[in-house]
């Protein structure tokens, strides 16, 4: 099974890494239910122009920690 099947029912992150390697991010998608803000989770800040959580689960544009929903649209598909 390819990449893009396994990864084709999953809402994933359309933001572009920051740094040397500035490419199209794929990261799995969450959503904070403190303020409703969806994007990827990153090591480090500012690491996806699209990041809504930290590497600690803290949400980048309120400060709520751990108000995590997702991964958004998850599918488990191995053995698919």
């Amino acid at each position: 099974m390819s990449y893009d099947a396994i990864k084709a029912d999953r809402q994933l992150c359309t933001g572009y890494r920051k740094g040397g390697q500035a490419a199209k991010c794929n990261g799995q998608l969450y959503r904070c239910t403190a303020c409703s803000t969806i994007g990827c989770r990153q090591t480090y800040v500012e690491g996806c122009s699209e990041q809504a959580f930290d590497v600690n689960w803290k949400c980048t544009k309120c400060g709520a920690l751990s108000q995590k929903e997702g991964p958004l649209n998850f599918v488990n598909r191995i053995g698919a």
